[in-house]
């Protein structure tokens, strides 16, 4: 199921302004990136548990 959106709320939220002229585009880049967590979250982990750390030093 889609998450309600509103970009005026992810601005207000993450304290952006957003120019008139690219609310569209921006609108269309968030909306996409929250269908894309949706999918996630539509995946069957099984028993697997989240991640919660990662150490990028690969040792």
């Amino acid at each position: 199921m889609a998450r309600p959106f509103s970009l005026d709320t992810a601005a207000l939220t993450a304290r952006l302004e957003i120019p008139e002229a690219r609310a569209d585009a921006v609108r269309t880049s968030l909306e996409s990136i929250y269908a894309l967590i949706d999918r996630l979250d539509e995946l069957d982990l099984g028993e697997t548990p989240p991640a919660t750390a990662f150490d990028a030093r690969w040792e």
